[in-house]
């Protein structure tokens, strides 16, 4: 377990050092796992990226209006890159 933890952490470090000054993506990663541990009618399962892939981008979006007064203006695709194996994706293996 503590392992995974690691790994995990290892992971959101890079996706940080990588960020552009606004940090959306992870703030969006943050977003999923509080709407996951708080909200069990979104019916959110971690392992299943489609079950939040498009609305995370929406609740990221409100949190950085909030905070930051602007969103993501980035393509859609650099938005989704969040998902893959070189940064965070679902499951990491290893």
């Amino acid at each position: 377990m503590l392992r995974d933890l690691d790994k995990a952490k290892d992971a959101l470090d890079l996706i940080i050092k990588k960020s552009r000054i606004h940090l959306y993506k992870p703030i969006q990663i943050a977003e999923i796992l509080h709407k996951e541990r708080t909200n069990a009618d979104l019916e959110i399962e971690l392992l299943n990226l489609e079950s939040y892939r498009n609305r995370s981008k929406k609740w990221r979006d409100a949190v950085c209006i909030r905070f930051l007064g602007r969103v993501s203006t980035s393509s859609a695709r650099f938005q989704d890159n969040l998902f893959e194996e070189n940064a965070m994706p679902p499951c990491i293996d290893g």
